[in-house]
């Protein structure tokens, strides 16, 4: 592999065109989950990816520009656990018969609580969103139904059924302001980030290793997923009994080729973004649901996705709470 001392050289594989392969894949998995079992919780540098798949760091580069160019790639975020804050959170697919559609996909989307809203094929809708308490979580799952008119829906993740031992965090101050940053945009450096919260580089280095080891938060690039023609991405959900997760789900994992994403691990369910034609999702969906102890396998199809523009404000409400309910104080 070229060194950077090299003349750079211009690899026909990079040039722009608005389409993607399975280099483009290969690093956005890596982008996205690397070796870990889940999303990264820190960023990643070009380097890394680029000996992780195979390339030059300029290759990457020039694939990360590309997919910004043509809508694919948007800002980055943060996920924050729910219970993290002493949040409950649920992702919850509603058979949807409202129109106009793009109406009450917007209206979801200004729901308090609310992530995230997803359109699927087959008038199915998912929405992502977080609520104070049970009860407050049912209640809007209940005003969703009303605005999405649906009659049927299905929780594919209940944090507080998935996770029961996961336990609110102690947050300081500084802590909060740290997440809050990271939430508008989490590509920024130590160094950008010590500078707005007016901490030394140092500082932050050791408050966000301690918030990452303790899984608080987890670093997310946008993905639109519904943008890019001839090539499809679907959501594949299944379950197994909590006995035979272990083995269960290395197996699927390693079945499915075809994931860039693995978005739910929980101890009787997963949940993988897969990539491919129609006919290769539906083949995926089908070896999932062949491995033995694996049930309740279903797949749904993205056709776009709507922002929650009120999230960001209501989430840093409850990271604030949370950190003057904690009141403890961490050395720098």
């Amino acid at each position: 592999m070229a060194g950077p001392s090299r003349p750079r050289q211009r690899n026909p594989l990079t040039l722009p065109v608005d389409a993607l392969d399975n280099l483009d894949f290969d690093i956005l998995r890596e982008l996205m989950v690397g070796s870990g079992a889940y999303l990264r919780n820190d960023r990643v540098s070009l380097g890394t990816m680029a000996r992780a798949v195979g390339v030059h760091r300029s290759t990457v580069a020039d694939r990360i520009a590309k997919w910004t160019r043509i809508g694919f790639l948007g800002d980055w975020t943060i996920d924050v656990d729910p219970a993290a804050l002493d949040l409950v959170g649920a992702h919850v697919h509603f058979a949807s018969r409202a129109q106009p559609r793009e109406r009450a996909l917007h209206l979801a989307a200004l729901v308090e609580g609310v992530e995230g809203v997803l359109s699927f094929d087959q008038g199915w809708v998912g929405v992502i969103f977080m609520a104070d308490s049970p009860a407050a979580l049912a209640r809007t799952e209940t005003l969703l139904a009303r605005i999405l008119e649906a009659e049927r829906s299905s929780r594919m993740v209940d944090t507080a059924v998935d996770y029961p031992e996961t336990r609110p965090f102690p947050l300081s101050p500084l802590d909060a302001k740290l997440l809050t940053v990271l939430l508008r945009d989490s590509r920024q450096t130590p160094a950008g980030v010590a500078k707005k919260t007016h901490v030394t580089v140092r500082t932050v280095e050791r408050r966000l290793e301690r918030l990452r080891t303790a899984g608080v938060y987890y670093v997310r690039p946008i993905i639109h997923f519904g943008h890019i023609p001839g090539v499809s991405f679907g959501l594949l959900c299944f379950q197994y009994s909590g006995g035979e997760r272990g083995t269960v789900l290395q197996r699927v994992l390693r079945l499915v080729t075809n994931q860039i994403g693995r978005q739910v691990e929980a101890p009787t369910r997963g949940m993988l973004v897969i990539h491919g034609s129609a006919r290769e999702l539906s083949e995926s969906a089908e070896t999932t649901a062949s491995v033995p102890g694996v049930h309740d396998v279903v797949l749904r199809t993205f056709l776009g996705e709507t922002e929650a523009p009120g999230f960001p404000a209501w989430l840093s409400e409850r990271i604030d709470r949370q950190s003057r309910a904690s009141r403890v104080a961490i050395p720098k």
